[in-house]
């Protein structure tokens, strides 16, 4: 719309100069100044237009310079706004950065404070900080896996490319009761970091900035992720599917946006109780699978 309005305003001026030219030639030669040798073209103007000549040129030359005047105005106009679109976005940009960037450097301080939180609910088990604490949760898989035959055959005879959802659905809830008695037992719910994770990534992802650019919300994201130890992220994979994931209505709100944006894909396999429960997440493409499986990842259809 804008490069049509500039076109027309420079036709619109090309032809105010143009009809200039023809007046004061008109003139010139009516007065017996001859500037161009007109031949049968000066006699049929001065034939046609005769004494009104100025009249009908100068009315159409008001007009087109109008027209022109306009047009450049309403360009103007147009390339002004734009210019404050390009300054609010670049604003708004900062603003964005800024905040960010504050929740970031809180991020050690969050930490540090589960861990506190930790090793006063833990420490007579020598569990004393995040790492260790994953670790626990790992042995107390483990002694749920052998204690339990139904839960150890559903581990080892899943197959994530020919299971349906409820299989799918039924193997996560046993994985994810674990975690919650876990917690329940521990009375250590490390709920405050990821509570934390999940605003973060909210901002992220809500900001208005990055809903149009993929590659900058995921550079932010990929900042968060990079602070974020192994054993932090293998804790947030089962959190976000446990009922400390759910929002007010019940639902992995946390889980999904992990999901939808691709969070949890450098993930280390070995930091999953079982590598087949990759499943869970089926939009995300984690780094450790093959081409087989990556051809079952799903599109996300949003937050």
């Amino acid at each position: 719309m804008l490069t049509l309005v500039t076109t027309l305003a420079w036709g619109g001026f090309l032809v105010s100069i143009l009809l200039i030219i023809i007046y004061l030639t008109v003139i010139f030669s009516s007065d017996g100044f001859s500037l161009f040798d007109w031949d049968a073209i000066k006699k049929s103007i001065v034939i046609q237009f005769h004494k009104n000549i100025g009249d009908f040129l100068w009315g159409t030359l008001g007009i087109t310079l109008t027209f022109t005047a306009t047009a450049f105005l309403f360009v103007t106009f147009k390339e002004q706004r734009q210019q404050l679109n390009i300054t609010r976005q670049e604003a708004d940009k900062v603003r964005f950065e800024t905040t960010y960037f504050n929740i970031l450097s809180m991020l050690k301080q969050v930490q540090d404070t589960v861990n506190s939180n930790i090793f006063i609910r833990l420490g007579d088990n020598g569990v004393c900080n995040l790492i260790e604490y994953y670790s626990f949760f790992i042995k107390f898989y483990q002694s749920k896996l052998e204690s339990d035959s139904h839960l150890r055959t559903i581990s080892t005879q899943f197959r994530p490319l020919t299971a349906n959802q409820s299989e799918i659905e039924q193997y996560r809830e046993s994985i994810t009761s674990i975690y919650e008695q876990m917690v329940k037992e521990t009375d250590c719910n490390i709920g405050y970091l990821y509570r934390y994770l999940f605003n973060a990534i909210k901002f992220v992802v809500d900001d208005p900035y990055n809903k149009e650019d993929d590659s900058a919300r995921n550079r932010y994201l990929n900042l968060l992720q990079s602070q974020l130890s192994n054993e932090e992220l293998g804790l947030l994979f089962y959190n976000a599917l446990s009922k400390y994931g759910q929002d007010k209505d019940g639902h992995l709100l946390f889980k999904k946006i992990l999901d939808c944006n691709n969070f949890l894909e450098n993930i280390d396999q070995t930091f999953l109780l079982n590598v087949n429960q990759y499943i869970f997440y089926p939009h995300t493409r984690f780094k450790f699978l093959n081409r087989e499986q990556l051809k079952h990842v799903t599109p996300c259809s949003g937050v």
